[in-house]
């Protein structure tokens, strides 16, 4: 295997990160989530996350076709990073037109948006009590379940082989106020540092398609499983695919068809995987490893907020000891 001779590379080489992340490598976050890759449970967190994300199927609203697309969720993410911080007096009102100037998509997209998940009550609008011109815009806790199935995911399956937290996943889950403080802490560590998402091409390539992320948390389950010695769990055909998910099977065929072209990975026209390079397995252990450590930090503020220690943004960024001797 080639090996650059740029230190900063080689040291990733070492600690087993994803390249993608080099300049954040000497972060603290970064040597915690390369702390959690060598563990030896590592990998089936890692597939119990992957199992997490495809089992679920929504009852109550089309999820795949509202959120597991990432300029609808980021929209709905900074609404409620947005709402946080009206309520706790750290910005305007969250409006429609704020919305419109703070989230990623047009105007029109980000109103279209709004109006649909306000017609599913997922989104409530009251006028603002010192100026009637001004609806607030209000995501509901189911609205914050949706936007935070991947975190919490992430966070159950940090617990499998990391210390249990102060706040369990469950307990955020049903508690609107902590789960919007958590949602909203990262949110706003997004802003001003984008290393827990931009750096991770496949990543980012997938979520910009309709379920394309758990398509390929799909893809990675069968994989992991390889790895491990355990029994295959489903079929990845096109039309297995697209069941699964409920979109078209001609949508399946366009997301596996540039990751075999990508070189990412490669499913055989049977539904079984052919091609899973180590580089694709690297980046998905880094991105997942950095996300564990990035939401148990954030579960350590805000129980430190609870407890009443004064906590701000750069609590997040100290190290929160997720593994124990």
């Amino acid at each position: 295997m080639h090996r650059s001779s740029e230190p900063a590379v080689e040291n990733l080489s070492e600690t087993r990160l994803y390249p993608g992340v080099k300049d954040f490598a000497s972060d603290s976050l970064w040597v915690e989530a390369a702390g959690l890759i060598r563990h030896p449970s590592y990998g089936s967190a890692l597939l119990a996350y992957c199992d997490a994300m495809t089992a679920r199927v929504p009852k109550l609203l089309p999820a795949n076709k509202l959120f597991a697309q990432k300029q609808r969720y980021l929209v709905s993410f900074i609404l409620i990073c947005l709402h946080v911080q009206w309520l706790q007096s750290r910005g305007p009102a969250p409006s429609l037109a704020l919305l419109q100037r703070s989230a990623p998509g047009s105007p029109r997209q980000i109103a279209a948006l709004i109006s649909g998940l306000r017609d599913r009550g997922l989104v409530t609008a009251k006028s603002l009590e010192t100026d009637r011109r001004t609806q607030v815009l209000k995501p509901s806790l189911e609205l914050m379940r949706e936007i935070a199935q991947s975190p919490l995911a992430i966070l159950s399956s940090s617990e499998l082989f990391a210390p249990l937290l102060p706040i369990r996943p469950d307990d955020l889950a049903t508690d609107e106020t902590l789960l919007a403080h958590w949602l909203a802490l990262s949110a706003e560590r997004y802003a001003v540092k984008d290393d827990l998402f931009g750096p991770f091409p496949l990543i980012v390539r997938h979520s910009e398609r309709d379920a394309g992320h758990l398509v390929f948390c799909a893809v990675m389950a069968e994989a992991l499983r390889q790895r491990q010695g355990k029994a295959i769990a489903g079929s990845l055909t096109y039309r297995a695919l697209a069941q699964r998910f409920d979109v078209s099977r001609q949508h399946i065929s366009n997301i596996l068809d540039e990751a075999a072209e990508k070189g990412w990975y490669c499913i055989s026209p049977g539904g079984e995987l052919a091609l899973m390079p180590d580089d694709t397995l690297l980046q998905v252990e880094t991105w997942v490893a950095g996300q564990m450590a990035h939401y148990r930090r954030l579960v350590l503020a805000i129980a430190g907020k609870s407890a009443g220690v004064a906590a701000d943004a750069g609590d997040i960024d100290q190290k929160s000891d997720v593994l124990s001797d």
